[in-house]
């Protein structure tokens, strides 16, 4: 977490760094957290479709499922080879 913290630091503009540390936080249980970074990530990049499945995946454990099929479905329509989960 401190690498891609230090790495954000250094490039705030480094939307993969965010994208990163937002999977850490979602993986240790913070989805809140993680959505955040993803906000963050798909700000610097809209046309990732990995940041917004991975922001629907945080919205899924927080048992948002509207927002989460809404995440996946714009993934989808970046890159069809993302399924809805």
């Amino acid at each position: 977490m401190q690498d891609y913290d230090e790495a954000i630091r250094l490039d705030p503009q480094d939307a993969t760094a965010y994208y990163n540390r937002g999977a850490d936080y979602r993986k240790l249980g913070q989805p809140e957290r993680a959505i955040q970074d993803y906000d963050e990530a798909i700000r610097l990049d809209s046309n990732n479709a990995k940041f917004y499945y991975e922001r629907g995946v945080a919205y899924q454990r927080l048992n948002q499922m509207q927002r989460a099929n809404q995440e996946f479905d714009k993934a989808f329509r970046l890159d069809p080879s993302f399924k809805r989960s």
